[in-house]
């Protein structure tokens, strides 16, 4: 059984993870280069895995509101601001933001991997977490190459 806190941080992961998905599938419907979109579609797949997942092993947290936490109100606006930046073109500036959405996803990942007290929930978020590695390492390589910088449709 967890712990308040441990709850808590599943539910404030939950939030940031399904705000992620809604961020990642509404730019994934604007892309018009097909890698993009699939790699934006990836990323929209982790974040709902891991929703579906905590879902899953916890019923109780499965109805429950959207984390109001500090973090995860922040998180929402990143998104919310990221998807206005984004919302014309998808360039190196906008796939730089992306690149630093992800990297601070993935850092709070980790912090809350680390804070959970429950041994074996440490162990299954860190399961999760090389996934939202190698979305970012494709977001990376995809951010290089230039040719892929066109307008969204």
């Amino acid at each position: 059984m967890l712990n308040n806190r441990d709850q808590q941080l599943i539910q404030e992961l939950k939030s940031i993870c399904a705000d992620g998905r809604n961020f990642y599938d509404m730019t994934a419907r604007k892309v018009v280069s097909s890698e993009i979109r699939m790699l934006l579609r990836e990323m929209a797949l982790v974040r709902a895995e891991i929703v579906d997942d905590i879902n899953k092993r916890f019923a109780g947290l499965k109805d429950t509101q959207p984390s109001s936490s500090e973090l995860a109100l922040t998180m929402r606006a990143i998104y919310k601001v990221a998807y206005g930046t984004c919302e014309d073109v998808i360039d190196k500036d906008c796939l730089a933001d992306l690149e630093s959405m992800e990297m601070h996803s993935l850092e709070i990942f980790k912090i809350y991997v680390r804070r959970m007290h429950d041994r074996q929930m440490s162990s299954y978020l860190a399961g999760h977490l090389a996934n939202i590695q190698l979305s970012q390492d494709r977001l990376l390589r995809l951010k290089s190459d230039k040719r892929h910088h066109r307008r969204i449709g």
